[in-house]
């Protein structure tokens, strides 16, 4: 793998510790490389416990993992983590929490429909359904609506 070249600057302290490290085996730049080896290997390790801790940060989940309260929205739920995974989406407990939250401040008779429009969507978060004020009203403004009559020109 090719290498690349990097300048550091360090205070006093760290160049005298880093210095303090080089024998003749290894070299400033080794020991730069080591320590950033170990440190990349660390925060891996680190991942990988937290990932396989959560349950919720798999492609799939489970029923037994959804809240009472919201068994009815299983499949639905099930259906949809792994598009939610696929679009980029953070998969943990702590934001399965948000979500089963956030649909639960849904309306009930909205739960469904928003997690269906989730799903059809490919959408990685749910959204409460966009409801009008009022019932729109047929327009008839195109000119095929009128009828012409001899008496009146043009009507609605």
């Amino acid at each position: 793998m090719p290498k690349e070249k990097v300048t550091l600057y360090l205070e006093p302290e760290m160049k005298a510790w880093l210095e303090s490290q080089v024998d003749e085996e290894q070299k400033v730049s080794a020991v730069v490389r080591n320590l950033i080896r170990k440190a990349m290997k660390l925060k891996s390790r680190k991942k990988q416990i937290t990932t396989m801790n959560d349950p919720f940060s798999f492609y799939t989940i489970t029923a037994d993992l959804i809240p009472d309260d919201l068994k009815q929205y299983s499949d639905l739920l099930i259906e949809w983590w792994p598009v939610r995974k696929q679009k980029g989406g953070v998969c943990s407990t702590k934001v399965a929490n948000r979500l089963f939250d956030t649909l639960r401040s849904f309306p009930s008779q909205d739960r469904k429909e928003a997690l269906e429009k989730a799903i059809t969507g490919g959408w990685k978060d749910i959204f409460p359904l966009k409801k009008g004020y009022k019932p729109e009203e047929p327009k008839n403004n195109h000119p095929q609506a009128r009828v012409f009559t001899a008496r009146g020109g043009f009507e609605l």
